[in-house]
């Protein structure tokens, strides 16, 4: 800034004007540092406490005491179900987005002999770290849908990965029968 000083007034680096632009740049400095941080605090992922809180009231997501990774969830959830036009595609990526699962995971289906009704199948329950998180996740599920369809079933699928021994033994078994003949004596 002292560069910018015309030349008759003096902008040596020890001077009063350089002392003074010195205070106005640090207020500067610091009001830029403030919008920056206000700006990485608007979006959800980076929230915490008190602005968690207004981005929550901002989405009519109560936090009811739960922490700040669950409700970031919860915002998330609403978030993602106000998208959801109920078709499967926008049920498939509330789902997909809200877990981070791939789209490829999960299924939504019709129910067989019932047309006003959808199963959601093979969510990745590895996902899903909590009961509460699984709560919610059905719940949004059930609130996506639109009016006069209903959720028939929802199937979390689990892969277990674990070591299997087995073994082989064989027996062999042999009856061995052997026929005796014992002469009879004749009665007289």
């Amino acid at each position: 800034m002292l560069n910018e000083y015309p030349a008759a007034l003096n902008n040596a680096a020890d001077s009063n004007n350089a002392k003074l632009l010195s205070i106005l740049a640090d207020d500067m400095v610091s009001l830029q540092e403030l919008v920056d941080q206000i700006n990485l605090w608007r979006d959800i992922t980076n929230a915490k406490g008190g602005w968690l809180d207004k981005i929550g009231t901002d989405w009519g997501v109560a936090r009811n005491g739960f922490d700040d990774d669950f409700y970031r969830f919860m915002i998330r959830t609403k978030q993602l179900q106000r998208q959801v036009d109920g078709s499967y595609n926008s049920i498939i990526k509330l789902i997909a987005e809200s877990l981070g699962a791939n789209y490829s995971e999960i299924n939504v289906t019709p129910v067989k002999d019932e047309p006003n009704a959808i199963e959601v199948t093979n969510i990745p329950a590895e996902y899903i770290d909590s009961q509460r998180k699984e709560a919610m996740v059905l719940s949004r599920i059930r609130g996506s849908v639109v009016a006069g369809v209903r959720v028939a079933s929802v199937q979390f699928q689990k892969v277990a990965r674990t070591k299997l021994y087995y073994g082989m033994a064989t027996r062999k078994t042999q009856v061995i029968q052997s026929k005796m003949t014992v002469p009879q004596e004749e009665e007289a």
